[in-house]
């Protein structure tokens, strides 16, 4: 892997560069003259592999290279390009005007991914401009990513092709909806790749790769998932329009499922209720600094911290495979030197605290706690808002294997690590937590959810409220096996095979349907957790 890039993004792997050159080397054959331009050059993986490619042969090439790193421009500008007419320019790309009538046959390249609120107060000005630009909502302005790809479609000639390595969010993510409708409107012919690699280092970002022409004779969105990058046989890479996708409003992550199976879910999903029928939900404890107010009990004893702190479980690493946490499991890992207490002061409280009290502040204060936004933003940064009661459950945020949904026996407080369950009246936790645990529900758990890096599978407060539920009470004897069932069991399909066939017949699907449903959720958890090679804790 290359060095990592300067600026929120990674140098383009050679293999990757080299197969993006591939699919666009039939649509360019016939022009003799070609002009690219490359907002964000890096170190030049892309013009190496341009000059690899067959695209070169016989053609007259007029390249635009920019680059925000001066150092990697003035690298470029030393190397023999040959026949090549490159233009290097050391300048932000949102920054950059272009000359009037300047457009371009394609624009290609790997952009920085940057979270908006880590921009500087410029980037933000030119990126709000291009959005207002290309009559998008201001809002939806994330990451410095869409940015590029905005500005970019803007110097594509009435028949460029934009080819761009994205964050696999442009696919999952609901700001990035007002992107896609603008990708549909701007190409005739959309492709996106999918990948089985990783083709970064793991920070949390798989990518994909999309291709769009302006004009094409076969026109749509087309889609194929690359389990080898580096297979051979790539060249024959077969492009499937799954028209279902778009009309149903799936996540295009998961074009690879076949329209009647997309048909079939959702029939289902539009007729039976949602977890939002059945409980309130909502995200727990934000600290802003958990490693600072969440403490074991040494440290608890140690600055006299008792009268001001409450129990609180801080991740669902600590629950492993559990559907329930109890007394004895609070008091195992608090024993065990896990930090298990939250510091709770109250505004009153403040002028009352002890030396050891205010001594542990100061170290917070040493280690600029205080200027975290969160902390900057309340009345005293030490005093953790919003602590209300402990809830009946909690359903962990981020999952690897399969989502986890707790029934906190503990009367515990949790972490925004979680969102917190109360149940709505009519309904009891225990046949709640029992109903969740079923192929249907873990399905739309990976059809609703967003994938990053690790294989990690994270819900959002409003898609877990949207998944289906087919609820079913039961008693506390069958709840007590099931927790059973899960300290017990290795495989969360043996818990499937058991719950799926109470609760499934209860909605009307046969034996068939079940156990089609089970491949399902097979097929898209491994698909999930193969689209890296990292681990998740």
């Amino acid at each position: 892997m290359k060095t990592k890039k300067a600026m929120g993004a990674y140098y383009t792997p050679d293999y990757l560069a080299d197969f993006i050159y591939t699919r666009l080397e039939i649509y360019f054959k016939s022009l003799k003259k070609l002009s690219i331009l490359e907002p964000s050059v890096g170190d030049g993986s892309f013009l190496d592999a341009f000059a690899r490619s067959s695209i070169f042969l016989n053609k007259i090439i007029v390249i635009k290279a920019i680059d925000i790193n001066k150092t990697e421009i003035t690298k470029l500008k030393k190397r023999n390009w040959g026949k090549m007419d490159i233009t290097f320019i050391h300048e932000s790309f949102l920054k950059h005007e272009s000359n009037s009538g300047e457009f371009y046959n394609l624009i290609i390249g790997n952009p920085p991914y940057i979270k908006k609120n880590l921009l500087s107060a410029n980037q933000i000005i030119y990126g709000n401009k291009i959005y207002k630009q290309s009559q998008l909502s201001v809002k939806v302005f994330k990451n410095i990513w869409s940015a590029f790809l905005l500005k970019s479609v803007s110097m594509l000639d009435n028949n460029g092709v934009l080819a761009f390595v994205l964050p696999a969010e442009l696919l999952q993510v609901k700001y990035a909806n007002e992107l896609k409708e603008f990708i549909l409107k701007v190409f005739e012919r959309t492709e996106i790749y999918t990948f089985s690699d990783l083709m970064f280092e793991c920070k949390g970002q798989n990518t994909i790769v999309l291709i769009g022409y302006k004009k094409h004779s076969e026109r749509g969105v087309y889609y194929t998932h690359i389990p080898d990058i580096n297979n051979k046989d790539n060249h024959t890479i077969s492009l499937i329009e799954n028209q279902t996708i778009q009309s149903l409003n799936i996540k295009w992550i998961h074009h690879t499922l076949a329209c009647e199976d997309l048909q079939f879910l959702d029939n289902i999903r539009t007729s039976i209720n949602h977890v939002e029928h059945f409980c309130f939900s909502k995200p727990g404890i934000v600290t802003a600094a958990n490693n600072f107010f969440i403490i074991d009990s040494d440290t608890e004893k140690e600055y006299k911290w008792s009268e001001y702190t409450k129990p609180i479980l801080q991740k669902g690493a600590y629950v492993q495979t559990r559907i329930v946490f109890n007394h004895s499991d609070y008091k195992k890992l608090s024993t065990n030197g896990k930090p298990m207490k939250i510091i709770c002061l109250k505004e009153k409280d403040i002028n009352k605290l002890n030396s050891k009290n205010k001594y542990y502040l100061d170290i917070g204060e040493k280690n600029n706690i205080p200027d975290r936004y969160k902390c900057r933003i309340r009345n005293h940064w030490s005093v953790i808002p919003n602590i209300s009661e402990p809830p009946e459950g909690f359903f962990f945020k981020r999952s690897h294997l399969f989502p986890k949904i707790v029934k906190n026996e503990a009367k515990v407080l949790v972490t925004d690590s979680a969102y917190k369950i109360e149940m709505q009246d009519g309904y009891d936790i225990n046949s709640f937590i029992f109903s969740f645990y079923n192929s249907l529900t873990l399905v739309f758990s990976e059809l609703g959810g967003r994938y990053y890096g690790g294989g990690v599978l994270e819900l959002t407060p409003n898609e877990f409220k949207k998944l289906p539920i087919p609820y079913f009470r039961i008693s506390e004897s069958k709840f007590k096996d099931l927790s059973k069932r899960f300290e017990e069991s290795k495989d969360i399909q043996d818990i499937l095979d058991y719950n799926d066939f109470i609760l499934l017949p209860k909605i009307g699907l046969n034996r068939e349907q079940i156990l089609n449903i089970q491949s399902l959720r097979k097929t898209l958890s491994l698909k999930r957790r193969g689209m890296s090679h990292c681990s998740y804790n």
